[in-house]
Order: C-alpha cells, then structure tokens, then sequence
C-alpha cells in the first residue's frame, strides 16, 4: 500500500481547530494598527484569521471603530473643579486630553465627527463632564448643550488639524499671506486659542447651586432617566 501524504502550501494555515478569538482581541488588534489604517481585512492578517471570522465579533469596521474609540476615551480623566468658580478649567482639562487622544491616533477627530456613539466609555465621559456642570449650577439640558458644542467645535479643529500638512501649493501665495502665517503658527497657540475663545463665550451657570444635590460621578445614564432625556432632548 503506497500513502501519499500532502503538505499545505507555503504561507497557509492547515486544516484543523481555529485559532481562539475574542472582541478584546480584535479591539487590542485594531488599536495596535490605529485608526487611520484600520481595514478589516488588516486586523484578520494581523490575528492570523480568515477575514469572515471576525464578524462573529463586529458588525463591521464601523463598529470596530466603534470600540476602539470607546477604550481610548476611557482614558480621559473627568475632574470636578475644587472651586466651583473654576468650572472652565474642568473642560479645558477635558479639551487638553481629547486632543492628545487625537495626537496619538489619527483618524480619531475625523472618525468621531461622523458618528453619535453610545458605548459605554462615551457614556460615561458624558455623564462625568455634564455632572460637573450640573454641580456648578447648569440644568441638566444646559450642561449636555455646552458638552455637545464643545466636542463639535474640538473634534472639527484637530480634523482639520490633520489635513494641513496635505495642503497643496498656492497658486497666489501673496493672496494666502495671512492664511499660510496662521497654519504655521505653532499648533499650542492655535488650540489655546480655541479652547480660550469657546469657554469664554460661554455663560455662567445661574445661581441655583443650592438646589442641585451633591452625587458621586460619573452617574449611570441608565439608571439616570433624566440625563438620557437630556441627551435625546439636544440631539432633537
């Protein structure tokens, strides 16, 4: 009797149990490629998995953004402000860590612009952020508006901020002068700025800090009926 034994071509996986897989896995494998490079068919390559296994897991690459995301916000850390009167510094802290999110992963600032995401790190972020302004004297709506506008006018600009160094060349430069001064001024100065002008347009919260009970934060959003009202309330 003559057996004849076949081997896998080189480069492929032979027939046999898959190699395990798990969300965490795929988000840990998606964080590692970033963003701005994220397909579906990398984060399989980078996993050693058919591309098909990995909607067991995700939906699809927005999804997987999704998730990304969600763990990297977690990041930010919320701090009530000593002094009520400091409430500002409280979002300018927030401004300062979103934008080092950014830094660190393109494709963040764009990606967040175009989706409302309701995971649970955003939820969280968002309670945190509109529970400090409640504590300092905000109604709930109020608090969720300036959260709302502030992530609109932060991620709009560090979007932006990604495309300048594609900026082609300028047919009249003489015209652009001022512009051209501007987009190579120092990227901090520009962002101060920013984040100066927004927080100081802003009014103060009404003098109503004895009616708003103290809490601990962040406070669940889904345990919390009137902040997911508020939320649905602005979005409307």
């Amino acid at each position: 009797m003559v057996v004849r034994m076949t081997y896998a071509a080189d480069g492929q996986r032979r027939r046999g149990r898959p190699p395990r897989l798990s969300r965490d896995q795929l988000v840990d494998a998606a964080c590692e490629l970033g963003i701005e490079n994220l397909t579906m068919a990398a984060v399989a390559e980078r996993l050693g998995v058919t591309h098909q296994s990995l909607y067991g897991w995700v939906q699809d690459r927005d999804e997987l953004i999704d998730l990304v995301s969600d763990r990297l916000i977690r990041r930010i850390e919320i701090l009530p402000p000593p002094d009520p009167a400091d409430w500002r510094d409280s979002l300018r802290s927030y401004a300062n860590g979103l934008r080092r999110l950014a830094e660190e992963t393109p494709g963040f600032a764009a990606a967040g612009l175009g989706r409302f995401r309701t995971t649970a790190g955003y939820a969280d972020v968002n309670r945190a952020v509109v529970g400090v302004l409640e504590q300092v004297g905000f109604e709930l709506v109020m608090a969720q508006r300036i959260y709302n506008t502030l992530n609109t006018v932060l991620l709009g600009w560090l979007a932006r901020e990604e495309t300048l160094s594609d900026v082609p060349g300028l047919v009249d430069p003489d015209a652009w002068a001022a512009q051209i001064a501007e987009l190579r001024s120092p990227s901090d100065e520009r962002f101060e700025f920013l984040v100066h002008a927004f927080l100081a347009g802003l009014p103060d919260p009404p003098d109503r800090m004895h009616l708003v009970p103290e809490r601990e934060l962040p406070i669940d959003l889904r345990s919390s009926p009137g902040a997911a009202d508020a939320v649905v309330h602005e979005l409307l």
